[in-house]
């Protein structure tokens, strides 16, 4: 007969009731999700960001701390929520030689508005991450003049996205943190010098991407844009 200590052993575990389960279950969930960076509320996979003013740097948010942010002025000089639409500019126009002053490498750009000290700012990405490239005012004048819908670029939260790849010539508006996305995607699949398979695909369903959330925008549409 077993004495009382090896019966004790012997006994099953008391069973973990489901809520227990559940409870654990949404505390792992929460410690894996991201959360948002001003109220530490769980955030969707599609949230919103916002740009802090100061470093440029993409913010996570929530949704109800984004409507805070929603209308021009609200973030007191510190943030601005980063938009969401998609644009693809179908008759936009830019000359050969305003292309080859930037002095891109990469065929691909983004350019956008800013409330620093420089007005206008021009990036392309590369295995290093984003390098600023060359675009004074008076280039950038001369692509308003020719592209009045340059005049909609939401400053400092919204680009002029270029893809000339492999004899591309599309222009798009998309919100900065879809431009930082493209930086960081080159520089995770980015192999050797010239880039690898991986890289070129993934940069070309990249664009796919961007085509199929941008809706077509012809000139003359610019105030409903």
């Amino acid at each position: 007969m077993l004495d009382s200590s090896m019966q004790d052993d012997a006994l099953p575990a008391p069973p973990v009731s489901l809520e227990a389960l559940r409870g654990f279950a949404r505390k792992r969930q929460r410690e894996q999700a991201e959360h948002c960076e001003l109220c530490d509320e769980v955030l969707a996979s599609n949230h919103s960001h916002l740009l802090r003013l100061s470093n440029r740097e993409l913010v996570c948010a929530c949704q109800a701390c984004s409507l805070l942010f929603s209308e021009q002025g609200t973030g007191a000089g510190k943030y601005k929520l980063v938009p969401r639409r998609y644009l693809t500019l179908a008759d936009f126009y830019m000359a050969p030689e305003q292309w080859e002053s930037l002095m891109i490498p990469v065929n691909m750009a983004f350019i956008f508005l800013s409330s620093g000290d420089k007005p206008v700012m021009a990036y392309y990405p590369g295995p290093a991450g984003a390098t600023e490239s060359l675009l004074d005012l008076a280039g950038w004048q001369e692509l308003v003049a020719a592209n009045p819908v340059l005049l909609e670029l939401a400053p400092d939260v919204e680009a002029l996205l270029i893809n000339r790849v492999r004899g591309a010539q599309e222009y798009y508006f998309v919100p900065l943190d879809a431009c930082y996305q493209l930086v960081g995607l080159i520089r995770l699949s980015w192999r050797g010098l010239s880039g690898g398979t991986e890289a070129w695909e993934a940069i070309a369903q990249y664009f796919r991407d961007i085509q199929a959330k941008a809706r077509v925008l012809n000139r003359g549409e610019e105030k409903n844009a």
